[in-house]
């Protein structure tokens, strides 16, 4: 669906995934009596507008990692959540622009109550050292910002090592969710899908043919595919 600024997929009824850009997706999640975004895309558009105008209740925002494509926007909004792991990744990525907005402290384990539906924060450290998760029981649902792309990344300032994702990921299979939404994507995925990524990791590939050069690091890029699904994992040497 579209407006004039945005497009949105409604994965359902009160979730929906927002583009700005193709390729990069905020999510929307709208309870009876509060609405929480998940990330700010680049900020290109005021996506304040946009929420606003669809949503009758208060509203908070949170960033799922300091990325910029996923943090770009939240000059649009006077405060912004985000796990205190990640708030220097936040600054070094907005290249100490000065704040226009407040930047408050979410936890791991924090249960936010919309009124019929309910977030809780989980971590999916890896992708970045505080990369969060949002888990909503009533749907068996889990938004998971960039953390489980079927293309992750592990290089740049605030990643940490395969063996930290590695963790990460087997933790994950292990909550109660269904299906997940990712950052990158307006689709749900299942939850073995994850799998892919646990057996990309135990046969990673590192020689020349997986060699290449992404955003002037030197990286490599593991691929595995099987019935669960897809896994395409970019990193560095310095993470293996």
């Amino acid at each position: 669906m579209n407006d004039k600024m945005h497009k949105y997929t409604k994965i359902y009824d009160n979730i929906w995934q927002i583009a700005e850009d193709e390729g990069v997706y905020c999510t929307l999640v709208k309870g009876n009596e509060l609405a929480v975004l998940i990330d700010t895309g680049f900020g290109k558009r005021n996506l304040r507008a946009f929420i606003e105008k669809n949503i009758s209740t208060p509203y908070i925002v949170i960033n799922s990692h300091g990325h910029p494509d996923h943090i770009g926007g939240n000059h649009w909004f006077d405060t912004v959540y985000a796990l205190p792991e990640e708030w220097d990744i936040i600054q070094y990525f907005e290249e100490q622009k000065p704040k226009t907005y407040d930047l408050k402290e979410i936890r791991i384990g924090q249960k936010i109550s919309l009124g019929n539906i309910n977030i809780i924060v989980v971590s999916l450290a890896g992708h970045t050292k505080g990369s969060v998760g949002f888990l909503i029981p009533e749907e068996k649902l889990l938004i998971a910002g960039d953390a489980l792309n079927e293309g992750l990344w592990l290089f740049n300032y605030g990643s940490l090592s395969m063996n930290d994702l590695y963790e990460t990921i087997k933790n994950t299979l292990e909550l109660d969710f269904k299906e997940y939404i990712c950052g990158h994507s307006n689709e749900k995925y299942i939850k073995d899908n994850l799998i892919s990524h646990i057996r990309n990791i135990e046969n990673l590939r590192i020689d020349d043919d997986t060699k290449q050069n992404i955003m002037d690091f030197e990286t490599y890029c593991s691929k595995y595919e099987d019935f669960n699904g897809k896994s395409e994992i970019v990193f560095t040497i310095d993470k293996v």
